[in-house]
């Protein structure tokens, strides 16, 4: 019985290890997917943010235009199952400083604050000091 017990215990890790480089495969896509749309383009960034739960959070991906604050892309992965796949979300395009009010479910709002956090922290580091002014 112990014995089982200790197969039934190493192979969920092992299905959680391959169900979670599932997951990262996916999200890696994604972001590939998205950079590529925007290549070259000039004063757009990719940010991402996450709103974790329990048993379902979201993954939201933005590609923001700097010279209008705008989220010009913007595609999100909300679900509870590495079955949960990324999805365009035209609700988020628009102003970036009301795209927390444009969504509807919890963990997607924290996902679309954390990305627009990011945004600011990525932007401020990117700008030089004398343009910030």
């Amino acid at each position: 019985m112990d014995t089982g017990f200790a197969v039934l215990l190493i192979g969920a890790l092992l299905l959680s290890v391959v169900f979670s480089l599932f997951q990262q495969r996916t999200y890696s896509r994604a972001t590939k997917r998205i950079g590529l749309g925007f290549l070259g383009a000039k004063d757009h960034f990719l940010v991402s943010g996450r709103g974790k739960g329990f048993l379902r959070g979201a993954i939201v991906l933005m590609v923001v235009d700097a010279s209008t604050t705008r989220i010009v892309a913007a595609e999100a992965m909300v679900g509870g199952s590495v079955l949960a796949r990324f999805k365009p979300r035209p609700e988020l395009l628009g102003d970036l400083d009301t795209a927390v009010m444009r969504t509807s479910e919890k963990k997607m709002t924290e996902a679309v604050d954390y990305a627009t956090k990011q945004y600011w922290v990525t932007y401020k580091r990117s700008v030089p000091a004398a343009r910030c002014s």
